[in-house]
Formats: C-alpha cells, sequence, structure tokens
C-alpha cells in the first residue's frame, strides 16, 4: 500500500515533473471523474487518489512505464483527489504561463469546471459569502468573505484561474452572452451543481479591469438561500416585522431599503415579497437576478453605460398592470426619476439604494438629482428602511470585558477557538431601523432639516440603528467593537439604552 499524504506540506519542496502535466492531464480527461486524478513530481513520487489506485491501477502502471525516460518512479502515494487536483492545476497554468501562450477557454476544460467547484465547495464549508479573486501578474490571490470579514486564502496560478472564470461564464452562466474579455466589466450569474450537502448553488459575479490585471467577486447563494426567506429567518425584531407587513399592504408609494454591499438588502427584499397578498402582481426588474422568486415576474435588466435601461423597462412594465414594482437598485437620475413616476400614479414601487441611514436616503436621493420639491410630495414616501449586519459573538469563547463608559460588556476572544475557526464570531444578525414618514415629515424633506427631522422621530420612539446595535451588545450577541465599525451613529461615550422593548 502507497503511503498517504494527507497535507501538502507532507511533500516538502517537491516540485511537479512539468514535462509529464500533459500524460497526468490525458490520464484526468480520459475518465471525467473528479475523483481519478494522479499527478508525478520531479523527484520520482507518483501522487494518485485512492480511488485512482484502486480502480485504475493497471493504467497507472501504464503511467509509469510510459514516462520512464523522463523520471524513475522511485515512490507511490496516495492523497486526496482535491488536494491533487489543485496542484495538478497549478503546474498546469504554471507551464503554459512560461510558454506565453493565449488563454484558451476550452484548454482543460474539464479540470476549470473542477476547480470552480472545488473551490466553490470550500468556501461553502467555511460559510463565506464572498469569493474575491484578485489577477495580478502571474499571481491569483484568493479571498473569502466570512461572516463580514476578509480573509485570505492563497495564491493560485493567473493563467489557470483565468480559465476558470472563462469557463464558468461561458458554459455555467444563463445570461451572459459576452466572449471573454478580462479588460471588459462583465455581471453575470452562474448555477452549479455541488455535491450534498450543497446541491445546487447560485453565484453572482462580477468581473472588472484594474490597472495591472482584473478582479472577480462571487457572491454565492446556497440552495437553501433559493428559497424565499422569512424576516424571522433573517433576525428581524416583532415590531420591525409588523412594520413592513403594513408597508407591503400599501397599493402606492415607494419603499426605499438601503445600507452597504454585502449587507442583505436583496435578501430582504425577497423576504418582503412573502408578505405581499397574492392577490396582487409583482415585477421585479433585476441585473443580474440573484434570488429565484417563483411567485413573482423577475426581469432581467441589462444595463447600460447609460444608465438608461432600467428607467425605460420601468416605463415598459407599467403598461402590465402590476402592483408592485421593483427595482434591484436606484443609482441614478433616470432610474429614479422613473421610480418616483409610478409611485405618484397608483403603483407600490420599492427598490434598494446605497446610503448611511434611513434619514440618509433623502440626501442621497437628492445627490443624485433629484429634487427636495419632488421628494416631500404627500404620499410619494411610504417607507425608508437601513439595515447592517453584524457579526455575532461565539457562545463558546467569548470574553467579558469591563468599560468605565459601559460597565460589563462581552467581546470577542482575540484567537477564538475551533468552534467558531478561530475567528471569535460566527454568523451575522441584521440590525435595522424603519421610518414610516408622517405627514409633518414633508415639511423636514422639503427644507432639508434632516437633524430636526431625526430629534422629531427619537422624540415619539423611534429605534435608531446605534439604539437597536446597543440592544444587541447590551444582550452580548455583538461586540462593541464591531458595532462602532459598522453601525452610523454609534456613540463613541456614554451609556447604554437603559430602556428597551423586551420584543425588540
Amino acid at each position: 500500500m502507497s503511503t498517504i499524504i494527507k497535507d501538502v506540506a507532507q511533500l516538502g519542496y517537491a516540485q511537479v515533473q512539468q514535462n509529464l502535466v500533459p500524460q497526468c492531464l490525458q490520464f484526468f480527461q480520459r475518465h471525467n471523474d473528479p475523483e481519478i486524478v494522479a499527478v508525478i513530481f520531479d523527484d520520482g513520487r507518483l501522487l494518485a487518489s485512492l480511488i485512482a489506485w484502486q480502480q485504475h491501477f493497471s493504467e497507472l502502471q501504464e503511467l509509469i512505464f510510459a514516462v520512464r525516460k523522463d523520471c524513475q518512479i522511485q515512490h507511490c502515494l496516495t492523497g486526496s483527489a482535491e488536494m491533487i487536483r489543485e496542484i495538478l492545476a497549478d503546474a498546469d497554468g504554471q507551464q503554459r504561463s512560461m510558454e506565453a501562450h493565449e488563454i484558451d477557454a476550452n484548454h482543460g476544460d474539464s479540470l476549470a469546471k473542477q476547480t470552480l467547484i472545488d473551490i466553490v465547495t470550500e468556501a461553502l464549508e467555511l460559510d463565506a459569502t464572498d469569493i474575491h479573486l484578485r489577477l495580478a501578474g502571474k499571481d491569483a490571490r484568493i479571498a473569502y468573505r466570512i461572516d463580514g470579514l476578509l480573509c485570505f486564502q492563497g495564491v493560485r496560478s493567473r493563467i489557470f484561474v483565468t480559465e476558470v472564470v472563462a469557463a464558468a461564464l461561458n458554459t455555467q452562466s444563463d445570461d451572459c452572452f459576452d466572449v471573454f474579455d478580462e479588460r471588459q466589466i462583465t455581471a453575470a450569474s452562474i448555477t452549479l451543481n455541488l455535491p450534498a450537502p450543497y446541491g445546487q448553488v447560485r453565484i453572482r459575479s462580477q468581473k472588472s479591469p484594474c490597472r495591472d490585471g482584473f478582479t472577480v467577486t462571487l457572491r454565492l447563494q446556497r440552495s437553501f438561500q433559493l428559497k424565499l426567506p422569512s424576516l424571522e429567518e433573517l433576525g428581524f425584531a416583532p415590531p420591525h416585522i409588523r412594520l413592513l407587513r403594513d408597508l407591503m399592504q400599501q397599493s402606492i408609494g415607494l419603499i426605499l431599503i438601503s445600507g452597504p454591499t454585502g449587507h442583505g438588502k436583496t435578501t430582504t427584499l425577497a423576504a418582503m415579497n412573502m408578505l405581499v397578498p397574492s392577490t396582487r402582481k409583482v415585477i421585479s426588474l433585476e441585473d443580474p437576478i440573484e434570488i429565484i422568486q417563483p411567485t413573482i415576474e423577475q426581469k432581467f435588466v441589462a444595463n447600460t453605460a447609460e444608465g438608461e435601461a432600467f428607467s425605460t423597462m420601468l416605463k415598459v412594465v407599467l403598461r402590465e398592470d402590476p402592483d408592485l414594482v421593483e427595482v434591484s437598485e436606484i443609482r441614478d437620475l433616470q432610474t429614479a426619476k422613473s421610480a418616483v413616476s409610478a409611485a405618484l400614479t397608483g403603483h407600490l414601487v420599492a427598490s434598494t439604494i446605497h446610503a448611511n441611514d434611513a434619514i440618509g436616503i433623502i440626501p442621497r436621493l437628492l445627490d443624485i438629482g433629484l429634487s427636495a420639491r419632488q421628494l416631500s410630495q404627500p404620499g410619494l414616501i411610504a417607507g425608508l428602511i437601513a439595515q447592517r449586519l453584524l457579526p455575532k459573538l461565539c457562545c463558546r469563547c467569548r470574553q467579558q470585558s469591563v468599560s468605565t463608559e459601559f460597565g460589563t460588556l462581552w467581546e470577542k476572544h482575540v484567537d477564538g477557538c475551533e468552534h467558531c475557526n478561530y475567528r471569535g464570531v460566527v454568523g451575522r444578525v441584521v440590525v435595522s431601523e424603519i421610518i414610516l414618514p408622517s405627514i409633518d415629515s414633508g415639511n423636514f424633506i422639503r427644507e432639508q432639516d434632516f437633524a430636526g427631522w431625526r430629534k422629531q422621530l427619537q422624540a415619539r420612539g423611534w429605534l435608531s440603528l446605534a439604539a437597536a446595535a446597543e440592544v444587541l451588545v447590551k444582550q452580548g450577541i455583538v461586540a462593541l467593537s464591531d458595532a462602532r465599525k459598522n453601525i452610523p451613529g454609534m456613540r463613541l461615550q456614554g451609556r447604554l439604552f437603559t430602556e428597551v422593548a423586551e420584543d425588540v
């Protein structure tokens, strides 16, 4: 029986025999099975997967015989198929990089597809939400976003990782129709079928050039995320769920959800759709379509550089008799004007926007180009929502700390533990604020007195993002340090709110 290799470190400084990479690739491609793979090192070691040894021993012997002139096989080793595929993929990329070949998306196509599956599977095992690829020079740097933190994973061959991306966009995407070009901006959706327990995974891909290469961001959605989530499952407090239910029952007005990229705005909007009565028609304009929602009409809108695609399509769907129209994001004046026009002509319109908090949505719309007079029209603004996702403290290793400002609080352990993968946090929790404008809100908007508006809301018992976050800090669910980093308006000094409704 061959020696079992459990980690790449056990191989020492051995390098793959570059001139034998084609034979190893042929062995892998001949069987078209990700578990059947082998690679040969320059020190005479042959590393193969257990299934390859068990089911194709004779072929491995033929491989040893065929390469004897280039390399005398001295030792036979057994390792995981995933580890061997990674070694072989990097060796293949390095070889073609030295040969200065142009990228061919069909070369090593099956290995490229399997490498994408390996990377996505590893990311899901670590509970990552995004995969970040930074391709520059000869290297491709890979990082995962886990619980809101960017965690570096390693460096791979740029040539091969580029082929992985090209293969994914060319063969796995359902809305990418352009020829792969690393110099162009490309947004697309990719669907992968992974082994259990993950099943079908949908990926939102964003590719763009940079100074010395290009970057790719892959946002992951597990199979369970493809199902409509509920607001309860997302962690919204009961009072806020009641407010959102009332919002989605309205027939006119504009509902806007704000928050940074990656803080769950699209997921929240999908959850809110579950509150819409079945007697109402919902049309959603998206670029790209992220969460599949069978009960609503989802239309892919390929946005243009001029930014007119959403505004044009919004005018089109208004002739299709919708009750609720959703736009994936308001990012330009044309789309904002069309959304306002639709909300003032007997439709409920919902969208997302980038702003610091709920009140900050209005200054953001003013910055885009709308006027205060337009935004202060009675009945236009139905609801303003802001949210953040905060890392949850690991309940197994969190530590108590004493602060002169806040007294005894829980903070994350610097070194973490095995349960939290040594990060000190596990998962994230939503923090939100909701504003339902009153009759006098239009005066504050028209006069752009946002500080006065905020004071009035607080006097009426409104719970801001900062107040909601402080509640979670006091309960030991999130660390004060994380709340201060992520929540606008968190006070640097002072005591926590002493009295808050129990169900918040």
